[in-house]
């Protein structure tokens, strides 16, 4: 049960930070915005592959001896 939380929690925890990290970006550096291409690489890419790492890198952690 441990497992599934700390995953979970790493899920939603990998999901927020790409999400926050993909929106002040571009106020740091010139990224281009056009079309919305970086939204959508953002946002169909990005957070989605940060929320399965954490998921698993949270669920590894629920597991792990301590």
């Amino acid at each position: 049960m441990r497992a599934v939380l700390w995953g979970v929690g790493g899920f939603l925890g990998g999901g927020l930070l790409a999400g926050v990290i993909g929106i002040i970006l571009p106020g740091i550096f010139s990224i281009s915005q056009a079309e919305g291409a970086y939204a959508m690489g953002i946002a169909f890419f990005w957070v989605p592959a940060a929320a399965i790492v954490g998921g698993i890198a949270g669920a590894v952690y629920g597991v792990w001896p301590r």
